[in-house]
């Protein structure tokens, strides 16, 4: 067999194919930065989850304001405390 005719028997790819065909590695670097986007917004939320209950919990306002019997029973012990002693 000569070797033009070795080339017949054996399909060669066309440019179409070429085209459609991705690499795999720029699959895998598509995933990661989907990932990486999604992280990103998980992280955004929860920043914002934590942000909204830490400012919460350190607002003395609202604290009194939601637990006002709580406040006036801790006011009278620490005023009782520093009258006594």
């Amino acid at each position: 067999m000569a070797q033009g005719d070795s080339r017949q028997l054996v399909p060669q790819p066309s440019r179409r194919d070429e085209l459609t065909t991705t690499d795999p590695s720029d699959e895998i670097r598509r995933d990661i930065e989907a990932s990486r986007r999604q992280i990103s917004a998980s992280l955004g939320q929860l920043r914002a989850e934590v942000s909204t209950s830490v400012e919460r919990a350190l607002d003395w306002r609202q604290w009194v304001h939601d637990h006002p019997q709580t406040a006036v029973g801790i006011a009278f012990g620490v005023g009782l405390y520093f009258g006594l002693r």
